[in-house]
């Protein structure tokens, strides 16, 4: 099958390396959700990109080499569970008419074990702390994406690990809401409607959130530019009412514009939601963007301080800006 939309561009203005671990060429990319070092034991995604053109609609399939394993997909999406640590070469070929190779492109990574405090604290039976409170989601938290929260939000950037802390928190509290395998089902879906070119539907099954941080992309829409260098913005900015019981007709209008978006606008906001990386970024993005607008020259130390300020910040992030009172 010819490469489909979700794999044919990568974002404006970002690079793969944004996205993820990631080896790339004018040709094509291919991303890992997690960098290396990676967790054994734990599942990793990785997705090709096909950004040359002409080899776009030559594509008929894919063959995934780790180790001794090989798997075939017809989407440019892989799915491995490393069973043991030390290093390992994800190769992947892309298949045109007859199996013939059209190009192949590897990433390097290690594996290491979990880790070994987080694990230390689950198996104690009276362990209560918030790092551990869900097993799992912690796992997911602690071994897959905490070093891209130290990456992206250094916590030496307040004395209080302010943003470090916040983004950690997001993150927590939507991965326990819609854990990975549900993460998966949701992106395969969401990937389809594009395919089909259904915006509508693609609107109506993003409009609770993609990716870790259920990042909604009718609200991401309206602070990622959709020029080079432009001010513009994908989606035209507008609030949400004061009033909550206002707010349900302009809802429906964001999700009408995300519909009626060109396809490689919700193809760039669905790519930037859908690896960890990018979208603990957009969810930097949205947080500063929504205290520059709702709360200009505080700190977030500041806001966090106050409970109704903390509370309406935590709100826009969720549902989008709305008017304070």
């Amino acid at each position: 099958m010819p490469t489909r939309i979700t794999e044919r561009r990568l974002p404006l203005r970002f690079t793969a390396a944004d996205l993820g671990q990631a080896t790339a060429d004018a040709a094509a990319a291919l991303i890992s959700f997690h960098s290396s070092p990676i967790v054994r034991d734990r599942r990793q995604t990785y997705v090709v990109f096909v950004l040359d053109a002409g080899m776009q609609g030559n594509v008929e399939a894919y063959r995934w080499q780790v180790g001794g394993d090989t798997t075939r997909t017809t989407a440019g999406v892989f799915e491995y569970v490393p069973a043991a640590e030390g290093d390992i070469e994800v190769r992947v070929t892309l298949l045109g008419a007859g199996d013939a190779e059209l190009k192949t492109m590897t990433l390097a990574q290690s594996v290491i074990a979990t880790n070994g405090e987080l694990a230390a604290m689950i198996a104690r039976p009276d362990e209560v702390t918030p790092v551990a409170a869900d097993p799992e989601t912690s796992r997911e938290i602690v071994n897959d994406v905490r070093a891209y929260i130290d990456e992206i939000a250094p916590r030496s950037a307040d004395p209080n690990s302010s943003m470090n802390r916040l983004l950690f928190a997001i993150a927590y509290a939507e991965a326990l809401n819609v854990p990975p395998p549900d993460r998966s089902v949701q992106l395969e879906r969401l990937a389809a409607a594009l395919g089909q070119g259904a915006g509508e539907s693609f609107a109506d099954q993003a409009a609770g959130g993609v990716g870790l941080c259920q990042v909604r992309p009718q609200v991401l829409g309206m602070y990622v530019s959709a020029t080079e260098g432009g001010t513009d913005w994908l989606l035209a900015r507008r609030e949400l009412p004061g009033d909550e019981a206002a707010r349900p007709p302009v809802r429906n209008e964001w999700k009408a514009a995300l519909a009626n978006l060109n396809e490689a606008g919700r193809a760039d906001l669905f790519n930037l939601l859908r690896f960890p990386k990018s979208n603990l970024r957009m969810t930097l993005r949205l947080v500063e963007a929504l205290m520059g607008q709702y709360f200009p020259g505080a700190t977030l130390p500041a806001i966090l301080a106050n409970d109704g300020n903390s509370r309406t910040l935590i709100s826009q992030f969720k549902e989008g800006p709305f008017a304070v009172t």
